[in-house]
């Protein structure tokens, strides 16, 4: 047994000392790796790790024979290793392929919808705060912030502002909106601009910009001195017809096809004084469509004529006939369209322009108010109309009466109006304005009791302001008051002025009378805005009424009031050098003179015949009053002489309480 066996290991060395002796170790590795690359390196034929592990070690124990025995095995083992891996471009390719696809961005697997998975073990959605991130503006926070910035008066401000802003916030509705604030407060310049400066930047303007620029440019109401925006307003126009044209050629049932904004350039055309243009806009309208004459053309043509009727030759006379022609055109498109429907503005206009002409014209005027408001001469029973009574309406009808020249029409339809039920009109729609020109009309007629008729509607007035609903709106003015003073002294009624005094100032007439003359007159205490200052206007009607009288104790007495009060507080008694416009100055300035004439007036009534008819020292204090103001006239020139020796003894008796019990001659 040990004999065979070592004669096989000696076979077995020779052999292998004779495969040595003919090739060597190294040449036989190197022939077996190519053969295997060759076999192998292709893609598709690469084998997986398993079938590469088997495969080497199959080679590796095939070729064991081969391998040189002057290595060790320990080397040869690492050598083995190091041949049989792959390169390591092949194993990345290999470890690409063998890893799952990877899921949608934005979708989540199946299996794993139920449960958060988040990219680091330590995060916590419950400790994350809010997001910081900033929001895009929106337009309408943009113009928001825009009509904040133009009511706290930075107008300029919101104009860079504007300009500044990111695209997206910005569109024609927000551009509209600054507009419209710099119209409210007369930049019209700087609207105009900034119109221009959107349709550079790409925003196309709409019916609604029209309509903006329109409304605003018609609230200038002194328009020579304003020809850059009536240049400016006729290139809206044209603007304005471009606009609707290519409205109405591309979509012509767009909601933007309106012919509103025309009402504004019409009624500027009015106030400029443009009165044919004012026409030429309202022939070229369209005769049917939704660019025909509504009801708003039609109140603005109305207005229109009247505000431009010193333009025209006629004056009044062609304005009532022109009035008279729109009136019956609108009635007859009112038949073809039933949303032309005429409403209180429209009425109220047409009134106004039909109550500078004649028979015809009036007759058509006071036909219009019996059937639109139910108000008709010589009627006791109220009766309906087709429209209910406003306020605006009633002013119109009342100054037509008066324009008209029948005044006593006021009082008829004022009685009317308080017997009317509120549903169509009635007693609450009663305001200052509509009690003055009943005041008017009862001051034209001139007819028996005019002073104490007036004092009753005053006092009617203070009675409705405490009980009516229509409190403030009723309570009664400086203006009111005057024509109350002017009804006095038409009327000679010196009890009924006095009244008025005590009525408008507070102050105890009586406590100026001959015999009752007090220190400190008594003054009622009252609300707020009751208690007013007596103007100079209505002081020199009130001197007036007791010169009327011919009555020197009457005299006397509105000389001691005109004497406490100061001549030159009621001189300046409402005006204010900040905020009195030419027109107010003016008419202060030529009452002031009226109230100054009467003065010296009433001062020459009493010292006739050497001023027996004052007591010394109220003939001194008168006599200062007439020289402040008269000045240089006639009437007081002889009683500059002597003022200084008056001056005098009012010093003298200064400081004395007992008064002169001598007794006054009438």
């Amino acid at each position: 047994m040990l004999r065979t066996v070592s004669e096989r290991s000696s076979r077995r060395r020779n052999m292998v000392a004779g495969v040595s002796n003919r090739l060597p170790s190294h040449h036989l590795l190197l022939e077996t790796f190519s053969t295997w690359l060759n076999a192998h390196h292709l893609p598709q034929n690469l084998p997986s790790r398993n079938c590469l592990r088997a495969s080497t070690s199959d080679i590796s124990g095939h070729s064991r024979r081969f391998i040189s025995l002057r290595h060790s095995p320990r080397q040869h083992g690492a050598n083995e290793a190091e041949a049989t891996q792959l390169p390591r471009f092949l194993r990345r390719q290999q470890d690409f392929q063998s890893r799952p696809t990877a899921p949608i961005k934005g979708k989540r697997p199946e299996s794993n919808r139920g449960t958060n998975t988040f990219r680091s073990r330590h995060y916590d959605s419950s400790k994350e705060g809010p997001k910081t991130g900033m929001k895009p503006l929106e337009p309408h926070v943009l113009s928001a912030r825009l009509k904040r910035s133009c009511d706290e008066g930075k107008i300029d401000d919101a104009v860079f502002m504007l300009k500044n802003a990111p695209l997206d916030a910005q569109n024609t509705q927000v551009w509209n909106t600054l507009i419209w604030e710099c119209l409210k407060v007369k930049r019209y310049q700087l609207a105009y601009q900034l119109f221009v400066d959107m349709k550079r930047r790409g925003f196309s303007p709409t019916t609604r910009t029209f309509q903006t620029m329109f409304n605003g440019l018609a609230r200038i109401d002194d328009w020579p001195t304003h020809p850059k925006q009536l240049a400016n307003a006729r290139s809206l126009y044209q603007a304005f017809q471009r606009h609707v044209s290519s409205i109405k050629r591309h979509n012509p049932t767009d909601a933007d096809l309106i012919i509103d904004p025309l009402a504004g350039y019409i009624r500027i055309l009015g106030k400029a004084g443009e009165y044919q243009e004012v026409f030429d806009v309202y022939y070229a309208m369209d005769q049917d469509g939704p660019l025909a004459p509504n009801q708003f053309i039609f109140t603005a043509m109305f207005q229109a004529i009247v505000a431009a009727k010193a333009d025209t030759m006629e004056g009044s006379v062609k304005v009532a006939a022109d009035a008279r022609l729109l009136w019956n055109q609108m009635l007859r498109a009112a038949k073809k369209n039933q949303a032309i429907t005429p409403d209180s503005y429209t009425v109220s206009s047409v009134l106004s322009a039909l109550s500078g002409g004649n028979e015809i014209d009036y007759d058509l005027a006071f036909k219009i108010v019996s059937e639109y408001y139910g108000l008709e001469a010589n009627r006791t029973t109220p009766k309906p109309g087709i429209l209910s009574l406003q306020a605006e309406s009633l002013a119109a009808i009342l100054r037509l009466c008066n324009q008209t020249k029948k005044h006593e029409l006021c009082t008829q339809f004022l009685q009317q109006v308080k017997r009317r039920p509120e549903e169509i009109g009635g007693t609450s729609i009663l305001d200052r304005g509509h009690m003055e020109e009943v005041l008017k009309g009862d001051l034209m007629l001139r007819e028996l009791g005019l002073g104490y008729h007036a004092l009753e509607t005053l006092e009617w007035m203070l009675r409705q302001e405490i009980t009516g609903r229509n409190g403030p709106k009723i309570r009664p003015s400086l203006a009111t008051y005057n024509l109350v003073m002017q009804s006095c002294w038409h009327g000679v009624d010196w009890n009924s002025a006095v009244r008025t005094f005590e009525l408008l100032s507070g102050y105890h007439a009586h406590d100026f009378m001959d015999g009752s003359v007090a220190d400190t007159p008594r003054l009622d205490k009252r609300g707020p805005g009751r208690n007013l200052p007596p103007n100079a206007e209505i002081m020199a009607s009130f001197l007036r009424t007791a010169i009327a009288t011919k009555n020197r104790a009457n005299m006397r007495q509105a000389l001691r009031i005109v004497e406490y009060l100061g001549f030159d507080t009621i001189l300046r008694s409402g005006g204010d050098d900040k905020r009195e416009t030419l027109r107010a100055a003016k008419h202060r300035e030529f009452f002031g003179k009226k109230f100054s004439s009467a003065v010296v007036d009433t001062v020459s009534q009493v010292m006739e015949e050497g001023g027996k008819y004052a007591r010394p020292e109220d003939a001194a204090k008168w006599t200062l009053l007439a020289n402040l103001a008269g000045g240089n006239t006639d009437s007081v020139k002889p009683m500059r002489m002597g003022i200084r020796n008056k001056q005098k003894a009012i010093r003298n008796k200064e400081g004395q309480q007992a008064k002169s019990t001598r007794p006054y001659a009438n």
